[in-house]
């Protein structure tokens, strides 16, 4: 959201403050306790609280199957607003190939289960799996839109 937070900022003219947070957990505690207004997380760690109607989902960057009824933020008005939530599974500098074959095809075996596409859905999360080339090219993607908004807004790693 720190990202996500000034460009809403900047595309609306709102008037906030930032509050960084160490993850979702303290976010999503910060927001059920009514300390701060609203925040950005994934659903994964907020879907729950939302069907419990202890927070209120506003806008999804992308629709999803979990929040149907929701508009994505391009759908409201907000095109720069819009990311492509993702996990990965990363393996240090050096690791051999054939430990990353057999990772990467133990993984893919894992999230084309049932059970674990069921969990994944119940949770907010869209099964995909991919390739690491197509890892690398969503990567790619994803940096060409955020890198020139975090030139601008003069955003700094602290």
């Amino acid at each position: 959201m720190n990202l996500m937070g000034e460009v809403l900022k900047r595309d609306t003219g709102i008037k906030m403050d930032h509050v960084p947070f160490r993850g979702a957990a303290p976010l999503v505690q910060e927001m059920l306790s009514g300390r701060i207004q609203f925040g950005g997380d994934q659903l994964s760690s907020s879907l729950q609280h939302v069907r419990s109607g202890a927070l209120k989902a506003l806008a999804v960057g992308n629709r999803s199957a979990a929040l149907p009824e929701v508009a994505s933020t391009r759908e409201l008005g907000f095109p720069n607003l819009e990311l492509r939530g993702w996990n990965g599974f990363f393996a240090p500098k050096g690791t051999p190939d054939a430990v990353i074959v057999r990772v990467h095809q133990e993984i893919a075996a894992a999230a084309k289960h049932p059970d674990v596409q069921k969990r994944m859905i119940e949770v907010g999360a869209e099964p995909s799996g991919s390739s690491q080339e197509e890892m690398r090219e969503m990567l790619r993607e994803q940096i060409a839109k955020v890198r020139p908004m975090v030139e601008e807004l003069k955003l700094v790693v602290q």
